[in-house]
């Protein structure tokens, strides 16, 4: 049972397992680092020139750092156990390629063609019966190990090692001695030599001890493997029972917003009544108002007709004496008549007398369809100012009427203009601003943005119709993939009502981080303006990133419908503000995030509620951008894993494991007035663009 045991074990050894990770190549002078993960010493070597850390060296793997000796990484332990076991499972493969086949293996010491009969281990040879015994007769050769074909068949060739190994320093001597000052392997001229003064007993003594102290740590090893396989269970089961509760709770969010859309249906109806009534109303009103006129007016013009009817006739027709005789009435009568002047029947103020202001709001304390103010009337004055120059101060003179917040003094003229632009503050990759800086000064909104965990907080300072522009980021480029070929972000416009004092949040989207090495990289972030309540106004979404693209794909790009892009290998978006999840085999980008919840994957983006933060690349410098862009899988050389998706309204899906591939652009949003939007406009960092237009 053991033989068949160790047999299975040399078959089921990978070739991956004995190759170097980085070069993909049997390894050379492998050297194993403190994470205990085992490379080429060349390629060691070339790594640690990259990261330009001379104490340090950072496992390609793990991210582990090792502490390296003064020399290097020439210092580091050679793996001895995986060059030995290379040894065993290429020679047993060597001997089971042949059995059952005409060819044999013969014996490797002499030109016999003998049939091998034994394995030498020290010599590393095959030989038959003959050349066994003069092996044997051979003094200096009498302490080699010799291994049978049906062990080496059966796979115990493995077990059977040299009992030294030749020291690195010194060619002519074998490992034999172990010093206890440096705790390695010395021969019997190092310690003349390196390690003279030093401590130390005969390997064979002191690798007993060291077996002892493994095989202690290894017990306690096992003991705290069971109890983490035990965690693990609990964790299965906790997150059974998490997914049930969700399913719950999701299901109960759905009946309560279908019961909130029947609420919010009843009061847009109710509001919609209400609002016609007072159109009604206003019109009523006004046009008895103008019955009133026109009546006054038909009345006047009926008197004038007959009196200077009457008038005519009379000069006409009559006699000298019946002229005479009426004159005095028609004249006091024309002259009565006469005294009311046209411009004084003005018809009522106030044209266009009703209007309709839409609103963009979805909160019960504000209207969900717009307003039908009564009446609109600003007076414009002096401001209390004489002489040759212009007012310089508002002082009260508007307060309390219709224009109160809308206008501002500059150079003695009236006006209203606002614009603002707001940028990404500087900053780049995964997080967002920390600082306001300057960046600032000197424009229309100065003084009136902070800061929280990123996102702007915006006080707005008029009430009016603003126009929006917003514009999602681009992905990440790098090396093998440059800006001409990454996904760009929307660019999305709408007008809005706002009011004055209300507060707006505002996440400028950041591109993906430049990978400088890899061939992955990350998406970039969506831009979002909502509300306070996180009610989206206005969303762009962001680029999709790639893998060693060749040529710019159109599903990469920021889109501007809703739904977020798929990733060009038909990996799905998200759709309704969720983020991207959608999964498979192989390295995956992560999923853009969405409004509302994150994007899949360990290299996500989170969702605008939960931050917006971008995924982290899960190797090397593959980050998605702030806004939700998903991290790349950011793998080096030829295997460079997917890209990751755009963050947006609903995230982009997640790129694909493959070579020139992409993830998916974010969806977008827009419930403005005269909305328009394009996708894969802007090749750069988000902006938004915020402008009074009346």
């Amino acid at each position: 049972m053991a033989t068949g045991g160790t047999s299975a074990l040399l078959s089921q050894i990978s070739d991956d397992f004995l190759e170097c990770q980085v070069c993909l190549e049997s390894y050379r002078r492998p050297k194993v680092l403190s994470c205990l993960h085992t490379f080429c010493q060349e390629c060691l070597e070339q790594l640690h020139k990259r990261q330009g850390d001379a104490q340090h060296l950072e496992c390609p793997t793990c991210r582990t750092k090792t502490e390296l000796p003064g020399s290097g990484v020439g210092t580091l332990k050679d793996n001895f156990f995986v060059e030995s076991l290379a040894d065993a499972v290429k020679l047993h493969k060597t001997v089971k390629e042949t059995e059952g086949e005409s060819s044999r293996v013969v014996c490797g010491l002499c030109e016999s063609g003998q049939l091998a009969k034994s394995y030498c281990v020290d010599c590393r040879k095959f030989m038959c019966e003959g050349c066994i015994m003069v092996h044997g007769r051979i003094a200096s050769l009498k302490s080699h190990q010799l291994v049978t074909m049906d062990e080496v068949r059966s796979g115990e060739g493995l077990r059977a090692k040299p009992r030294t190994q030749p020291c690195k320093l010194h060619a002519d001597e074998v490992l034999k001695f172990y010093c206890e000052t440096c705790k390695e392997a010395v021969c019997r001229d190092c310690i003349m030599v390196e390690h003279k003064d030093h401590s130390y007993t005969h390997l064979v003594k002191a690798a007993g001890g060291v077996k002892e102290e493994l095989a202690a740590i290894l017990e306690e090893a096992d003991k705290s493997l069971t109890e983490l396989k035990g965690k693990q269970q609990e964790i299965v089961s906790k997150k059974s029972v998490l997914k049930d509760t969700v399913k719950q709770v999701e299901d109960s969010i759905n009946k309560a917003a279908e019961q909130a859309r029947k609420r919010l249906l009843d009061q847009v109806n109710a509001e919609q009544k209400e609002l016609l009534q007072q159109v009604q109303k206003i019109e009523k009103k006004t046009e008895k108002d103008f019955y009133t006129v026109e009546d006054t007016v038909e009345t006047a013009i009926v008197g004038l007709v007959s009196t200077t009817d009457f008038g005519r006739n009379v000069i006409a027709h009559g006699t000298d004496l019946e002229i005479i005789s009426v004159k005095k009435e028609v004249q006091s009568r024309l002259q009565s008549l006469l005294q009311v002047s046209p411009d004084e029947m003005g018809v009522p103020e106030g044209e266009p007398w009703v209007r309709f202001v839409a609103s963009g709001a979805k909160t019960d304390d504000l209207a969900l369809i717009g307003e039908v103010p009564e009446d609109f009337r600003a007076k414009f004055t002096t401001l209390g100012t004489t002489g040759r120059l212009g007012p310089t101060d508002l002082g009260q003179h508007n307060s309390r009427q219709d224009q109160d917040g809308v206008v501002t003094p500059q150079d003695g003229i009236h006006r209203t203009d606002f614009r603002a632009t707001f940028t990404t503050l500087g900053t780049t990759g995964r997080l967002g601003p920390t600082d306001l800086g300057q960046h600032y000064s000197g424009q229309d909104h100065e003084g009136l943005v902070t800061l929280q965990n990123g996102i702007q907080h915006f006080t707005v300072k008029y009430t009016g119709i603003y126009e929006i522009e917003a514009a999602g980021a681009a992905a990440g480029w790098g090396k093998y993939i440059p800006k001409s070929t990454r996904g760009r972000g929307a660019l999305m416009r709408g007008t809005f009502q706002l009011n004055k004092g209300e507060v707006l949040k505002i996440l400028v989207g950041q591109e993906g981080v430049q990978d400088v090495r890899g061939r992955g990289v990350g998406g970039g972030g969506g831009t979002f303006v909502t509300r306070e309540d996180n009610t989206p106004i206005i969303i762009a979404g962001g680029g999709g990133g790639g893998s060693g693209l060749s040529e710019r794909k159109a599903t990469s790009d920021g889109s501007n419908e809703t739904s977020g892009n798929p990733s060009s290998g038909g990996k799905a978006g998200g759709k309704d503000g969720a983020g991207a999840v959608q999964g498979g085999s192989g390295n995956l980008g992560g999923g853009g995030g969405g409004l509302l919840t994150d994007g899949g994957a360990y290299e996500g983006g989170r969702a605008f509620v939960n931050g917006g933060v971008g995924g982290r690349g899960s190797l090397i410098n593959a980050d998605g951008g702030f806004g939700g862009g998903g991290g790349g899988f950011g793998g080096m050389f030829f295997r460079g894993g997917g890209g990751g998706g755009g963050g947006g309204y609903s995230g982009g899906g997640r790129g694909d494991d493959e070579h020139n591939q992409c993830g998916g652009g974010g969806g977008s949003f827009n419930m403005g007035g005269e909305p328009s939007g394009e996708s894969g406009a802007n090749d750069g960092s988000g902006y938004v663009v915020m402008t009074l237009a009346g």
